[in-house]
């Protein structure tokens, strides 16, 4: 969805700046750093919180133009979600590799665990 500031959140909601900054700090409403670290509000976090929005006709084209800035924002989403799978992909293999190893080590304290089947108690293993 496309992102949009907090005073264009303002007057999508109804609500005033300070409403949404309160709702921010307590958690409420989340955010992410656009542009030049600005604070930017996903549409869809306003429609969870305060359910449908009404836009006039000046504000639908505004929210076009986020949107198409998006575009360049998705085909760096993009590039991440590459990026982030490769490393998934990295993470399995060192993990079934800690695995395997865990499992030679197992085979190896079986090996050690030899268990004296003899009549004495196995301290006295130099007393045969």
């Amino acid at each position: 969805m496309a992102k949009v500031s907090i005073s264009e959140a303002a007057r999508l909601t109804g609500k005033s700046r300070t409403t949404l900054h309160r709702l921010i700090k307590t958690g409420e409403l989340s955010t992410c750093y656009g542009d030049r670290n600005a604070r930017m509000v996903d549409v869809s976090e306003l429609l969870r919180v305060f359910g449908t929005l009404e836009q006039r006709p000046s504000e639908q084209v505004s929210g076009q133009v986020n949107e198409q800035s998006d575009t360049g924002v998705s085909a760096q989403g993009e590039q991440v979600i590459a990026q982030l799978r490769q490393e998934v992909e990295h993470l399995k293999t060192l993990v079934s590799a800690k695995d395997s190893h865990i499992d030679s080590l197992k085979q190896a304290m079986i090996l050690l665990e030899h268990k004296h089947t003899g009549d004495s108690p196995w301290w006295k293993f130099w007393k045969r």
